[in-house]
């Protein structure tokens, strides 16, 4: 199973398709602590590769030299989880953000 995310909104004027960013997790067992880790650790490396890319497209202007897309994306790619993954997904975030 791959978590797709569609970016934050661009103007309807816009013809391009909105960018995606994409987060492996159908190799994880969400209930090892180890591999929620895991994915705190490839949403993070996602969404700093997606944001890299396009973030002059989905972030506003004065918000360009902030980390706002990474958080966004971050917080993103965790909400489109399921219930069971979700409540590991934020267990392992708080772990992580503990150990920095």
């Amino acid at each position: 199973m791959i978590i797709a995310s569609l970016a934050l909104a661009l103007s309807a004027a816009a013809t391009a398709p909105a960018p995606e960013m994409r987060v492996q997790i159908s190799d994880l067992d969400f209930s090892r602590p180890e591999q929620a880790r895991t994915f705190i650790r490839r949403a993070d490396a996602a969404a700093d590769a997606f944001c890299d890319q396009h973030r002059a497209l989905v972030t506003p202007p004065s918000l360009l030299n902030t980390r706002v897309c990474e958080t966004e994306m971050r917080r993103f790619a965790i909400n489109r989880l399921d219930r069971e993954r979700w409540t590991a997904a934020h267990r392992a975030a708080l772990e992580l953000r503990r150990a920095r």
